[in-house]
C-alpha cells in the first residue's frame, strides 16, 4: 500500500513535469535601445531587443505594453511596429482598446492587469498608465525553436518637463501575463525590461519629477482650472520647516491675464488633511478656491504651505520659493 502511494506521487510530479516542458514558453526581452532624454515635444524613439522560444508549436499575437506619463496621451501618439526572423518588413501592431480582457486576468484589461502584475517601475506620481498594443495577424512558433523580435516603438511626447522611469512588457495574445498550466503562474509567459536610467524630456514648465521624492506635485499633472485639483504634500521627502507640524494649511495665488488672486488663511478652506507616515492634501475647484468670476480665467497658480500660525513658509525644496503650476490640456 505505502509503495502504491508512493508510485501515485512520482507519476503526478512526473506528469507535472511533463506538462512544464511541453507548454514551456519564454518571452525575453534583451535590451532597449532607449535615449537618456529628448525634447518635449518631440517623437522618442525606442527599440526592444527580444527573442521567443517555445517547446511547443504556438500561434498567438504578438503584444507589447509599455509604461508611459498619462499626460503624453500615448494611445493617440504612439507608432509600434516590429520585424522577426519570419516576417518581411516592418510589421504594424494597433492598439488594444482599453476594455479588453487580458486571457486569465481574472476580468483585468490588458493596461489594468499589466499594472497589476508588473507595477509602475517605481515612478512615485500615480500619474502613469500601461498602454499596449498587438500585431495585426497571428503567428505561429515551431516547436523548439528560437524567434529574434525587434520592436520599434515611436512616441511623441507632450511639451512638459518630464523625469520618468519607463518599463516595457512583451508577450502573446493566448496566454496574457498569467497562465492556468502551473500551480503557481510562472513569468515564463511575459518578459519585461527596466532601464537602468530614467528618460528626461527637456519640455517647459517646471519639472514633473516621477522618480525622486518631492515635497509637492498637483495632480492632474494636466488639468484646467475648472478641474478638480489634488495638492499634496509630503513632509518626509526633503528636510522643511513643517516636518513635525501638526496641522499644514495651503497659501495660493491664481494668476490671469493682467490680474491675480491669493488666498492665505489658516481656515477649514485651506487646511490639508493627513493621510498618514506625514502625507497630507487637499483637493479644490480652483474656479471656487479663488471665486471666479464666469469671465475669468486662470492661466497658473503658485503655492506654498504654512502652520496654523502662518509663520512657517514650506515652498519648493523646503524653503520659502513658491511651488508653481500651470493649468493647460494634453
Amino acid at each position: 500500500m505505502k509503495k502504491r502511494k508512493i508510485w501515485s506521487w512520482v507519476w503526478k510530479i512526473a506528469g507535472t513535469v511533463i506538462i512544464i516542458v511541453i507548454i514551456s514558453c519564454n518571452l525575453t526581452i534583451s535590451t532597449v535601445d532607449q535615449p537618456v532624454a529628448a525634447p518635449g515635444g518631440s517623437v522618442v524613439p525606442i527599440t526592444l531587443h527580444c527573442t521567443i522560444s517555445s517547446n511547443n508549436p504556438q500561434t498567438s499575437a504578438l503584444v507589447v505594453g509599455i509604461l508611459v506619463p498619462k499626460i503624453w496621451n500615448a494611445s493617440g501618439n504612439t507608432t509600434v511596429t516590429f520585424t522577426a526572423d519570419q516576417t518581411t518588413g516592418a510589421q504594424p501592431m494597433s492598439l488594444i482598446p482599453p476594455n479588453t480582457p487580458s486571457p486569465y486576468g481574472n476580468g483585468l484589461s490588458w493596461q489594468d492587469d499589466m499594472l497589476a502584475t508588473i507595477g509602475h517601475a517605481g515612478n512615485l506620481i500615480p500619474e502613469y498608465e500601461w498602454v499596449a498594443f498587438q500585431s495585426n495577424q497571428q503567428y505561429t512558433i515551431a516547436a523548439n525553436t528560437t524567434e529574434t523580435v525587434t520592436v520599434t516603438i515611436q512616441i511623441k511626447v507632450s511639451t512638459n518637463n518630464v523625469l520618468f522611469n519607463m518599463a516595457y512588457v512583451l508577450a502573446e495574445s493566448s496566454d496574457g501575463l498569467h497562465s492556468t498550466a502551473y500551480t503557481n503562474p510562472s513569468t515564463s509567459y511575459y518578459g519585461t525590461f527596466f532601464p537602468p536610467t530614467p528618460l528626461r524630456i527637456n519640455g517647459t514648465g517646471t519639472l514633473l519629477d516621477f522618480v525622486n521624492p518631492q515635497l509637492s506635485v498637483v495632480v492632474p499633472g494636466s488639468s484646467l482650472d475648472n478641474d478638480i485639483i489634488t495638492i499634496p504634500f509630503n513632509a518626509n521627502a526633503a528636510a522643511n520647516g513643517l516636518s513635525s507640524a501638526n496641522q499644514i494649511y495651503l497659501c495660493a495665488t491664481g494668476y490671469m491675464h493682467g490680474d491675480s488672486i491669493k488666498v492665505c488663511e489658516q481656515t477649514g478652506r485651506t487646511k490639508l488633511i493627513s493621510t498618514g507616515q506625514g502625507q497630507w492634501q487637499t483637493n479644490i475647484w480652483p474656479r471656487g478656491f479663488f471665486n471666479l468670476s464666469p469671465t475669468q480665467k486662470l492661466d497658473s497658480m503658485e503655492y506654498y504651505f504654512t502652520d496654523a500660525t502662518g509663520a512657517t513658509r514650506v515652498g519648493y525644496g523646503g524653503k520659502s520659493t513658491p511651488f508653481s503650476f500651470t493649468f493647460s490640456c494634453q
